[in-house]
């Protein structure tokens, strides 16, 4: 399975790993969506891309995944912290978080474990991961603010 899912602590805590493809994207939204629709309260979330091969992903998938989020009612507005440490990872984390307009979903992008985990006012769980690619931004978030 090239996910992880759990809710912890009231966080709903994913991970990409290994080759991902679109049908496990959709197949991932499926879990969350279900999820969401148990839960009497939407949780944050926290996204780790750190350990995914993105190679074959593509466009097409990504936009028409974000674009269902996009019209998704949830039961109150959540915080979706995305790690994405490498480039390619980070593109297509941005790419989403761009065609994903739900007012009620805040998304913030980010080079760095430690740094999502602040940002959701939590403790890190995990450190940086080894593989990541060194870049000058490190750290740096690029936030999506809804309307």
């Amino acid at each position: 399975m090239p996910y992880t899912f759990q809710i912890r602590d009231g966080l709903m805590e994913l991970a990409l790993v290994g080759k991902v493809t679109g049908d496990d994207l959709r197949e991932l939204l499926a879990v969350v969506t279900n999820a969401e629709a148990e839960l009497p309260v939407t949780p944050d979330r926290i996204m780790d891309m750190s350990d995914a091969d993105t190679s074959a992903l593509v466009a097409d998938t990504l936009v028409a995944v974000a674009e269902v989020r996009r019209f998704t009612v949830l039961r109150n507005k959540i915080k979706s912290a995305v790690i994405a440490p490498r480039s390619e990872q980070y593109g297509l984390a941005r790419m989403f978080a761009g065609y994903n307009q739900n007012p009620d979903i805040t998304i913030m992008l980010f080079r760095d474990a430690a740094s999502a985990w602040q940002w959701l006012g939590r403790q890190p769980k995990v450190a940086n991961h080894p593989h990541s690619e060194p870049q000058a931004d490190a750290g740096r978030a690029d936030q999506r603010v809804s309307p």
